[in-house]
């Protein structure tokens, strides 16, 4: 699941780099801002618990690849470990919750109605490509990963005569 999401995270990253960032309200921004969003989503999902198909095995396969995504993050460079980080909290802030303080909500004048920004703002190109280099990474990382766990799990035999 984790590499179906990054897969998908560079996709979206590859796709935002062939467009306009376009002007708010724009049909350009629209689009740029839906991948944008997409993006933060699928990146989040692989840094978040989830439910296996069988329940027996939740704890156990949250504890090992919870440590092993630690582990992907702490072998970034400190520049991409931030990236990561300033990812992580805009989903948290942003996209999968609705604070406020990422509306940065104020009063203007006598209105007793706050107005806010948005928080939906995407990145620059060069942090798409930034993006794009640390995503790269860990398809590298969950990659290797996974032929590791496939050898150790079909080295026993699943037939036996």
């Amino acid at each position: 699941m984790a590499l179906d999401d990054l897969l998908r995270c560079r996709r979206y990253c590859e796709m935002m780099l062939k467009l306009p960032i376009g002007k708010a309200f724009t049909n350009e921004r629209t689009i740029y801002e839906s991948l944008f969003v997409s993006f933060v989503v699928s990146y989040g999902r692989v840094f978040t618990t989830s439910n296996t198909v069988d329940r027996s095995f939740k704890e156990s396969v949250s504890n090992d690849f919870g440590q092993f995504r630690q582990t992907m993050i702490k072998k970034q460079d400190t520049v991409l470990e931030k990236f990561h980080k300033r990812i992580i909290e805009k989903r948290d802030t942003s996209i999968a919750h609705s604070d406020g303080k990422s509306r940065n909500y104020q009063h203007y004048g006598d209105s007793p109605l706050p107005c806010g920004s948005n928080p939906f703002y995407p990145y620059e190109h060069t942090e798409i490509e930034q993006a794009i280099k640390l995503v790269n990474n860990l398809i590298s990382m969950v990659g290797d990963e996974q032929i590791r766990v496939g050898k150790v799990a079909f080295s026993k035999t699943i037939f036996s005569n």
